[in-house]
């Protein structure tokens, strides 16, 4: 703050990727907890829009009735800037932080960042914001902390070298659709450097893609941490108050750290830094504030009024139905032979793994309070949900293994799945395993749990393995030791009551894979520090040339479901910009249900095969929910941006030839011919230098020496 202006201090930090982190507050002698959705990686399962806006508006809704109640001293947790959502992919089962991401696609990832951008911002009134959506971590911060023989390399100093192509294709859509379709107010850059720049001095990315190509108008905020590891750990700048030169001139507005307060009197006392840049970055920090009405008297806006945003709009009936319902779409039906699902009540059924009792696992990372007291005990553990559903049978749980330790209590475990007429395995990750400032080394089950597995599917009972988790996981031999397996990643408050919903049938499955499943071989093939996603085996369902376990858009269903192409259209010419298709889905039964359709372009014969070809793109999804018997035509828009490719200088190609149409329910796909005609031409031009500039940076981008990667910045200047 500024004392003499009257200017009262202002945090900048808060968190609120899948429910406002936020404590407990209390008023007319209730109290209430903030709502706690599904990870970002679970509700990617949904590919539902109007989901992702809804969820983004309670968590904005929440976040003001619990600024209006909460006590506030300025710390972590106290402003109405949400460091949310997470735009960055799912590049690599083994980062700590997939379980932010949503999902591995860009497409996917775009529309899920666009939609919860909007639904935190915009509110009630019209003339302020009602949260301010900060998008992270600008850009390819996809790398917390691992051991690469012998050698530590963490985000704080690691530099992501990636062509391109892959940075225009892969990386940058969901930025992109942050600020274009989202209006972010507010993005954060990352700790990594790309390409030999750290991304907080990294002023082509920072000012003339992100305000001068897309159009930005808010604030940037580092990473915390992430201004000092420009001269501390990236060695780019010498000293505090080059690093703070570096970091206002490139746009980053605010530091989350010391450096700038310590450092920007002494940097233009230099001559290093201008006041006129410390103003442009003062004067974004300040209209951020004007937004969200803090320059304004409080008395007779809506949103600082605790009678219309106050304790009834915290963890309402209907947000914890929204909570359950998203719950419900996020849970994907991987395996099903034998019917065995849904389960019948009245069975003696045993409940086996670690999961058995989880409360806290459901919750991710970066929850708020979500029980008073702070204890997870208001939290239904699978147990406890999954005996109440079933009715006149007997339930039993018994852990077997933990997570990740030497406890082993298998044989057991085989005796109480001995005994039951089915078993419900409960096995994954939690908080231990995958988290901020920790990779994977592997992609399987962690601890005894393998084993744990393998011991009870010996038994041949009717077996469902549910995975509960935040990235990926890699089943190698399990994948085919039992005849079920269900996907309910961290599933958020209600997600132990959806999992027992679709173990019993009272509710249909409908969510789709949102990541490619591996082997476990392929973590030996694909180093964690490769960033390029076309580099061979290839990353993610666009590039992977290798058989995954499970593909991305897997998903079954307890009904049979027909889809047919209704209406196509065969060609795009030179003239049109878009195509349309209709596709028809029919229920066939037996259970009522939503189904999702997902639509995939797969290029076949090109004019010119450009090097960063993708073996296949989503391009759209849409669904419905259908009685038994009932059928709905689905529309789809296909954009001609969707069939491009971007090309050495990142110009991105919409090449003529043949293309594949797919639609897919996640277990079956209708294909067909699409032809662009006409000339091979540029749909969106690039938004980078020359190709002989982005190379330059390549070359250098080994260095540790802070004097090359600084000749090349201004290189590019």
């Amino acid at each position: 703050g500024v004392k003499r202006f009257g200017l009262p201090p202002y945090q900048w930090w808060s968190e609120g990727l899948h429910g406002a982190n936020e404590p407990c507050v209390s008023a007319e002698g209730v109290t209430k907890c903030p709502t706690s959705f599904p990870a970002a990686s679970a509700m990617a399962a949904a590919l539902n829009d109007t989901l992702y806006l809804a969820v983004g508006n309670v968590i904005g809704v929440e976040g003001r009735a619990i600024s209006n109640l909460r006590s506030h001293d300025n710390s972590y947790g106290d402003g109405l800037t949400y460091w949310a959502p997470n735009a960055n992919m799912e590049r690599d089962p083994r980062w700590g932080r997939n379980m932010e991401a949503p999902g591995e696609d860009p497409h996917l990832t775009s529309k899920y960042i666009a939609n919860f951008v909007r639904g935190l911002q915009e509110g009630e009134d019209p003339d302020h914001v009602q949260m301010v959506a900060t998008c992270k971590h600008f850009i390819a911060n996809e790398l917390e902390h691992s051991v690469i023989d012998g050698k530590l390399i963490n985000r704080h100093n690691f530099d992501a070298e990636i062509p391109l192509p892959d940075l225009v294709d892969y990386y940058m859509p969901a930025f992109k659709s942050c600020v274009q379709e989202g209006r972010a107010l507010g993005i954060m850059c990352s700790y990594n450097a790309v390409n030999g720049i750290p991304m907080c001095a990294n002023r082509e990315l920072l000012t003339d893609v992100l305000r001068d190509e897309w159009g930005f108008d808010g604030y940037v905020t580092s990473d915390c941490g992430a201004i000092d590891d420009i001269s501390v750990n990236h060695h780019f700048d010498p000293d505090g108050a080059t690093a703070t030169a570096a970091g206002l001139k490139a746009g980053c507005d605010s530091d989350c750290g010391a450096v700038y307060g310590k450092n920007t009197v002494l940097a233009v006392s230099r001559s290093i830094l201008s006041e006129e840049t410390i103003d442009l970055s003062l004067k974004r920090l300040a209209k951020i504030q004007m937004k969200l009405g803090l320059f304004e008297a409080k008395d007779g806006q809506m949103y600082f009024d605790s009678a219309r945003y106050g304790i009834d709009r915290i963890d309402s009936a209907e947000h914890s139905k929204l909570a359950y319902e998203a719950a419900l779409q996020s849970i994907v039906l991987l395996k099903n032979e034998q019917s065995t699902l849904p389960l019948k009540r009245g069975l003696k059924l045993a409940l086996i793994g670690p999961h058995v009792d989880g409360q806290q696992v459901f919750l991710s990372n970066y929850f708020g309070q979500r029980c008073p007291g702070g204890k997870f005990d208001c939290i239904k553990p699978p147990l406890e949900a999954i005996t109440s559903a079933n009715v006149g049978g007997t339930t039993t749980g018994f852990r077997g293994v933990d997570v990740n330790s030497g406890v082993n209590n298998i044989s057991m475990a085989v005796q109480r799945a001995q005994d039951a007429d089915a078993v419900v395995l409960l096995v994954g990750n939690d908080g231990t395993i995958e988290h901020e400032e920790f990779d994977r080394s592997n992609c399987t089950l962690p601890g005894l749990q393998h084993e744990l597995v393998e011991a009870v599917a010996a038994l041949k009972k009717p077996t469902v393995m549910v995975l509960i988790h935040g990235g990926a996981m890699c089943l190698g031999t399990l994948k085919d030791a039992v005849p079920s397996i269900v996907d309910a990643f961290y599933g958020g408050e209600n997600g132990a009551d959806a999992l027992a919903a679709v173990l019993f049938g009272d509710h249909n499955p409908s969510g789709k894979l949102p990541i490619t499943m591996y082997p476990p071989e392929y973590m030996f093939q694909n180093p964690i520090t490769q960033f390029s996603v076309t580099a061979p085996p290839g990353r993610t369902h666009l590039y992977y040339t290798g058989t995954p376990e499970f593909a991305f858009g897997t998903g079954l269903s307890y009904s049979k479901w027909t889809v047919e192409l209704a209406d196509a259209e065969a060609q795009l010419s030179q003239a049109e910009s878009s195509a349309q298709f209709s596709v028809k889905l029919t229920n066939q039964g037996p259970l009522s249900g939503k189904q999702r359709v997902l639509a995939y372009v797969r290029p076949r014969h090109l004019s010119r095969t450009p090097k960063s070809v993708t073996r296949q793109r989503l391009w759209g999804y849409a669904g419905a929910d259908l009685a038994v018997g009932e059928s709905t035509l689905l529309s789809f828009k296909l954009e001609a941006s969707m069939l491009a490719h971007s090309n050495e200088v990142g110009d991105r190609m919409l090449h003529t030839g043949e293309y594949e149409l797919a639609f897919s329910d996640g277990s079956q796909e209708i294909t067909a011919s699409f032809f662009v005609d006409g000339a091979d031409r540029v749909v969106e031009k690039s938004v980078f230098g020359k190709e002989e500039n982005w190379n330059l940076r390549l070359s250098f981008s080994w260095t540790s020496s802070w004097i090359l990667p600084f000749v090349v910045q201004e290189l590019m200047i």
